[in-house]
């Protein structure tokens, strides 16, 4: 059993750190170019909330409860979602995620190489694992209670995930779609037993 866990975790090492061929990166849903070089993207995520407004644009949200990524500048905006109106400051060239009051520095790596996966722990849990069913090993772990954890796959590939809490499995996801040059977001929230998970590739908006 040691022999094989230590396997699959080389594999999904090595799925983690080799990247693929740039002739081969001509999958959909590319990372964008920014409209100014030092651009930077903030979402919110928000699984009980309809809508919010990013720095004066209106954004929906997906049924996982994440909007869009919107284009912003670098300074001062103003997030008004569920629990009011918050001024938040970003820097350039950088992914941001508004969720729990809290705003986050995504782990975005931005390879057209690679997919993106990242994963926000808005349950009432103290921690949380995100399990490869297919590589019999952990994607990511310890990621703790409004926090968030990402790492970049060599892709395509299709994985199917378990959320757990130590040994125990508090949701399942249908088989993810990991695609070259996106970012596939994991939110888990819920309380106690009631957990839910669901995943999504991440969108930005027109």
């Amino acid at each position: 059993m040691i022999a094989r866990n230590a396997a699959a975790a080389t594999a999904f090492a090595l799925l983690a750190g080799v990247a693929a061929p740039a002739a081969l990166a001509q999958d959909g849903g590319l990372y964008p170019d920014p409209g100014a070089p030092d651009a930077s993207f903030v979402r919110v995520i928000a699984p009980d909330a309809n809508g919010a407004t990013i720095d004066g644009q209106d954004v929906d949200f997906t049924e996982v409860g994440v909007s869009p990524y919107v284009e912003v500048s670098p300074g001062s905006l103003v997030i008004a979602g569920p629990d009011g109106d918050n001024e938040v400051e970003v820097g350039a060239n950088t992914h941001y995620t508004f969720a729990g009051g809290t705003l986050i520095e995504d782990a975005v790596k931005d390879s057209p190489a690679q997919a993106d996966l990242l994963l926000y722990n808005l349950s009432d849990h103290a921690s949380v694992d995100l399990y490869a069913v297919e590589a019999d090993t952990l994607a990511l772990s310890g990621v703790e209670q409004g926090a968030h954890s990402g790492v970049g796959l060599k892709a395509p590939l299709t994985l199917t995930f378990e959320v757990r809490d130590g040994d125990t499995t508090l949701a399942a996801l249908e088989p993810v779609d990991l695609r070259r040059g996106t970012g596939t977001t994991v939110v888990v929230s819920g309380s106690g037993d009631a957990v839910t998970a669901g995943a999504m590739t991440s969108t930005y908006a027109e």
